[in-house]
């Protein structure tokens, strides 16, 4: 007798049939393997092709052979993968909410953009923030060496350009390519609570600066 839940049918006729089903299950892992290297193909083409033009979209090895752009196979292949890798990176970057401190951006193809590095701090320690720069065009750009000003606050307090570190001392920006550099500010038991403010500049980039504004709160006693 045909089991009343059933009826007359078996347990392939279940719309979840297809989960206990081996045949199914390997069909879909084959998909989203044979998918995988689809990927994988996709991103080691990328790379391929950037390791065989050069920045001005000409070829690498021109028709004698010889490379015009004069660097080893070595440099071109370096440069090629962080291109590719910072193409990932402009992409997945999120977009900073707004009033968020300790991080800022700088596009060195943009440089009327401005914004503020805000660095905040209780008391005497280290405040640490970061610039992100950004090359988004096809072409490499010279290293950006990034330095800071003094700090000056609103009572006539003064804080030294050598108490603010900058790591890299140099950035390398080839194209299509981002950098994060850490400003850090050395802030002594002397520095008095207040808002202290100067400007970071690049070197060799006479239109590429960033307001810094540093807010040294008083300790609790």
């Amino acid at each position: 007798m045909a089991d009343k839940t059933f009826g007359d049918g078996t347990i392939d006729d279940l719309p979840w049939a297809s989960i206990f089903d081996p045949a199914a299950n390997a069909r879909a892992l084959s998909a989203i393997q044979a998918e995988g290297f689809r990927a994988a193909r996709r991103i080691i083409d990328r790379f391929a092709q950037a390791a065989e033009i050069s920045p001005d979209r000409s070829p690498v090895n021109g028709g004698n052979g010889a490379d015009p752009t004069g660097l080893s196979e070595w440099e071109q292949l370096t440069r090629a993968w962080w291109s590719t890798a910072g193409q990932f990176l402009l992409r997945s970057l999120p977009t900073r909410p707004p009033g968020e401190g300790g991080s800022v951006a700088l596009d060195v193809n943009n440089p009327a953009s401005k914004d503020a590095l805000a660095l905040c701090i209780t008391g005497s320690g280290s405040a640490t923030g970061e610039v992100w720069l950004h090359n988004r065009e096809s072409a490499d750009r010279a290293e950006v060496r990034l330095r800071c000003s003094e700090l000056f606050g609103h009572g006539g307090q003064v804080i030294q350009a050598d108490a603010v570190r900058v790591e890299p001392a140099a950035a390398p920006m080839p194209r299509r390519s981002s950098r994060g550099v850490q400003i850090t500010v050395d802030v002594g038991p002397q520095v008095c609570p207040g808002t202290y403010r100067g400007t970071v500049l690049a070197v060799g980039y006479p239109d590429l600066w960033l307001p810094v504004v540093l807010t040294v709160a008083a300790s609790e006693p």
